[in-house]
């Protein structure tokens, strides 16, 4: 390759200066910048005014050619110096292979995990279980007066069936499903010791919560009030049980 360039660098200047670089290369110790600057700048000198412009033109078109030569090599991966973009493939292909077996792992977990017949009858069976539970305790409360059919609820109240539904849909009024799939209210709406409004505001501050939740809240001794909020609100606090009302809401 270095006669290749001789040849096309006419003359004696032009032979002078490759056989001062093929030796650069061809020495033992990598051809760094600052050695090919040095040996260029030692070629310069010694060349100063010995070149013919023919010779000169024929140099250029050399120089041109190699550099067209040196952007076709590619380079040897196995020693190949890295540089900032060597270490940003390295650092992609890790994060690849990261996401790969995180992939992998989710991909097994999720066969794990599939449902079976075996698993469907059993979450079916613990769903039936929690369900018969549930009623129990509903059926448990109604037997005990501690909930009131709609009938009732109206005869206490002398008011409307409409009237219950209207509650109930604005969220001031909430009902529980009975085991026949009869709606059933908390006696405490219809408890002439308590402010029916106040009642009605705490059930809206309570929200989408589940009627057994909202139940839950009124009849449970709360740490914030230090007693039910029932017998809070007897009391008259009704702002200290819509702030524990709104912060249970958020739990």
């Amino acid at each position: 390759m270095t006669a290749v360039f001789k040849s096309k660098a006419r003359g004696p200047a032009g032979a002078e200066l490759f056989g001062q670089l093929g030796a650069l290369f061809t020495s033992p110790k990598v051809p760094t910048t600052r050695r090919v600057s040095a040996e260029l700048q030692k070629s310069l000198s010694r060349l100063h005014g010995r070149v013919s412009l023919e010779e000169l033109i024929a140099l250029r078109e050399t120089v041109r050619s190699l550099a067209l030569f040196i952007d076709k090599i590619e380079p040897d991966a196995s020693e190949a110096a890295p540089d900032f973009e060597t270490a940003n493939l390295a650092a992609a292909r890790k994060e690849d292979e990261i996401a790969a077996r995180a992939l992998r792992t989710a991909q097994t977990h999720s066969r794990e995990t599939m449902s079976t017949s075996e698993s469907v009858r059993e979450g079916d069976a613990l769903i039936a279980q929690a369900s018969a539970k549930s009623n129990a305790t509903v059926a448990s409360r109604i037997a005990n007066g501690e909930f009131l059919t709609s009938g009732e609820l109206q005869r206490l109240l002398d008011i409307k069936r409409a009237s219950i539904s209207g509650a109930v849909k604005a969220g001031r009024m909430f009902a529980v499903v009975g085991p026949s799939g009869d709606n059933y209210y908390p006696a405490y709406f219809a408890d002439e010791t308590l402010d029916r409004r106040a009642l009605e505001k705490v059930s809206k501050t309570l929200g989408a919560l589940p009627a057994l939740s909202k139940h839950h809240f009124f009849t449970a001794r709360s740490t914030l009030l230090g007693a039910t909020p029932l017998e809070t609100l007897r009391k008259g606090r009704v702002s200290d049980v819509l702030t524990a009302a709104a912060a249970f809401a958020e739990r």
